[in-house]
């Protein structure tokens, strides 16, 4: 009974937090990854399969190409982008169930759904119009054509996690190495069988790979790039310090709280001495393969340490805690506190605010979730004022015309914070790149003409002149 009643109100609550986001504009990564590319693709009738220099990540194309067409089915609106991550959404759910099933059954699997959705990462993306929900399908989708023998899902998967982001290519080298390892047949040609399902995805990310270089003559980012600096190889100091956040990652946003449970879970089962049963070994060994893989990126590059960019780990950290959940030698009464505890402890996540002088990874939990009545009380009351947008300073996400952000037309925006010659500065907490300096400057010589607040949330619009007081 309980599989069949969370499993409805998993569904349901998918089908109403999608209607009740439908009107939030793209925010952070969205904005370029989303709205960005859609518009392009939309606005040049797809007759071009790379975006401009601009605009262009590097990633395949996908995500905004299935944008464009579904604005072309439902009109260009908000609404049609929330709705078209519904589908993505309830696949979500279907396949975390199914994952269930496999490494702990079907009377428990519902304890894997509900701990995936209480990652604060995964219930961030999921009410964005995000290509990294698309890629959390297709790697269970592809999760489960390997568990369950199924090649066309383990195919249509990888194909997916290619067409999505470089990172879905580096999942699917994840998921080949884990087939090996956990499913090894001792055959010489057991490696190149199993690669088989995996050759259309390679072909494909090989195919636009190589295109790419072919006519821009670079791959990834190129050096005129914003995010250029991003990309820089870290030196031997710089890895340390992204190896001691790659560790607060994995503490983040409540994940601290699963951490002694899981060790508590390992040194039991260690204590029994026993041979590991399939569906451990094989959740071990999904997350001892995810975690280096998917971390190279991070830790070799100065800034790519997105929450976001881990998901791929951060869903294997789920499927083991539940797996060693349900394979321990605890009474259901002390197996369902720890799950609660879990539980508990993630969903305390989304009320993680930092200081300002601490950057945060606002996209990767709900509590940026006040942002966007926030916002639209700040650009009502600088029309109201007759505050021309162009005018005032700002930082990511802010920065361009309102459309790329609501899909509504207007071409106003504001621009780039510049604080020696602006006389508005709209800031905001959700907003990474405003310096320490520069946020201590702001609230010791300039006035706060509008103050709002809501939840951990705050946007002040900054006027210069007079000293705040």
């Amino acid at each position: 009974m309980p599989r069949y009643l969370i499993l409805s109100l998993l569904l349901l609550g998918a089908l109403l937090a999608t209607w009740q986001v439908r009107h939030n504009a793209f925010f952070w990564d969205t904005v370029q990854l989303g709205a960005k590319h859609g518009a392009w693709y939309a606005d040049n009738h797809f007759r071009y399969l790379l975006l401009p220099d601009e605009i262009d990540s590097g990633h395949p194309p996908g995500f905004g190409m299935y944008l464009a067409a579904v604005w072309a089915l439902f009109g260009r609106s908000l609404a049609a982008s929330h709705l078209a991550m519904l589908p993505f959404l309830l696949g979500i759910i279907f396949l975390l169930f199914k994952t269930g099933d496999y490494f702990g059954g079907r009377r428990s699997s519902w304890m894997l759904a509900l701990l995936a959705f209480a990652d604060p990462v995964l219930a961030g993306q999921s009410v964005l119009v995000s290509p990294d929900v698309v890629l959390v399908f297709a790697f269970l989708l592809a999760l489960n054509g390997i568990l369950y023998q199924k090649e066309s899902a383990k195919m249509a998967g990888a194909l997916l996690l290619a067409a999505i982001s470089t990172r879905g290519m580096m999942a699917v080298v994840v998921l080949y190495a884990f087939e090996l390892a956990a499913f090894w047949r001792g055959r010489w040609d057991f490696p190149l069988r199993k690669a088989l399902p995996y050759v259309p995805a390679g072909l494909l990310a090989l195919a636009f790979l190589g295109y790419h270089y072919q006519q821009k003559g670079w791959v990834g980012y190129h050096a005129d790039a914003p995010w250029a600096s991003l990309f820089a190889r870290a030196t031997p100091a710089e890895f340390l310090r992204n190896l001691a956040v790659l560790g607060w990652r994995m503490l983040d946003f409540g994940r601290i709280f699963l951490w002694p449970l899981l060790a508590w879970l390992a040194f039991q089962l260690w204590k029994r001495r026993g041979k590991l049963s399939d569906p451990v070994r094989q959740t071990l060994l999904l997350f001892a393969i995810a975690l280096p893989l998917m971390s190279l990126p991070f830790l070799l590059y100065k800034g790519l340490h997105g929450h976001r960019y881990l998901l791929p780990v951060f869903l294997p950290l789920s499927i083991l805690f539940y797996t060693l959940l349900v394979h321990s030698s605890l009474a259901l009464r002390r197996r369902y506190a720890f799950f609660g505890l879990a539980v508990a402890g993630l969903l305390t996540g989304n009320l993680w605010v930092y200081p300002d002088t601490i950057s945060q990874g606002w996209d990767s939990s709900l509590a940026h979730l006040p942002y966007y009545p926030l916002r639209k009380q700040m650009i009502a009351y600088l029309d109201q004022q007759g505050i021309p947008l162009e005018e005032v300073g700002t930082a990511f996400p802010e920065i361009g015309p309102l459309d790329h952000r609501e899909l509504n037309g207007d071409w106003r925006g504001m621009k780039a914070k510049n604080l020696a010659s602006d006389k508005y500065i709209l800031y905001s907490n959700v907003m990474n790149d405003f310096t320490d300096e520069e946020i201590r400057e702001l609230k010791a010589g300039w006035t706060p003409a509008r103050a709002l607040r809501k939840g951990g949330v705050r946007l002040v619009l900054y006027r210069r002149g007079e000293t705040a007081k």
